[in-house]
């Protein structure tokens, strides 16, 4: 048997965010797959090997290696505001994570909402949260981000970003967001300027429509730490 370089992530911002969506792809299509094929494929994903590289693979060295990845998935992801990025072409962008939560527009808002309970689409999401910091602001404690132009400006950059800093941002998200809905459907009924362009029937809609965001957000929640479990 030749020689085998095992490439073993030791922290979770080694791992890209591509690669975490390519296998929790893999394990929502299979979910009642037995426990050796979900290993071989986080194997396979996370330290670049091929099956016949897994096959020959000592077992105690296979099993420490399997039970260090599931422990990086397990460690606490706290929020991180900033991070870098280096392209292709060598150019290095710092991203920053939205400066003013409480100016967020409905567009980012909704948008978020859509794509943050997705795996497959966490880079749209990304993309809502984090955009490229001006290059003024790039040594402030204060910074200042690009204006928000769509999921498609920076979506695909995003699916290199640290797994880490993906999954600390949706949690961080889910937490102000379920605050942030109950304040406005707490309000909205107080907005007289809005009640005066809306019928009853309309604003009994709106507060519907805003009640079911915020069921859908629970709803992906839970559904992120099960996988997180599954890990």
């Amino acid at each position: 048997m030749e020689n085998v370089k095992l490439k073993l992530p030791t922290k979770l911002s080694a791992i890209k965010l591509k690669n975490f969506q390519k296998y929790m792809s893999i394990v929502e299509k299979n979910p009642d797959a037995d426990r050796n094929f979900l290993e071989i494929k986080l194997m396979e994903i996370f330290c670049g090997l091929k099956y016949k590289n897994i096959e020959g693979l000592p077992f105690g060295i296979f099993e420490d290696s399997v039970i260090l990845l599931n422990g990086l998935f397990q460690s606490q992801t706290p929020l991180k505001r900033r991070f870098t990025m280096e392209g292709t072409d060598g150019a290095i962008v710092e991203f920053g994570f939205i400066p003013n939560l409480d100016k967020i527009t409905m567009g980012e808002y909704i948008d978020l909402t859509n794509y943050i309970g997705d795996f497959s689409a966490m880079h749209k999401a990304m993309a809502v949260l984090f955009r490229p910091i001006h290059e003024s602001y790039r040594h402030r404690t204060n910074y200042k981000v690009d204006s928000y132009k769509g999921t498609s400006e920076y979506s695909e950059i995003l699916k290199d970003m640290p797994v880490d800093i993906a999954l600390g941002a949706k949690v961080f998200f889910w937490t102000l967001g379920n605050k942030l809905l109950k304040i406005m459907l707490n309000s909205l009924p107080l907005q007289e300027e809005l009640q005066a362009t809306l019928s009853e029937e309309e604003k009994k809609d709106l507060i519907a429509s805003m009640r079911g965001i915020k069921n859908s957000m629970l709803s992906q929640e839970v559904m992120h730490y099960e996988s997180m479990k599954l890990l």
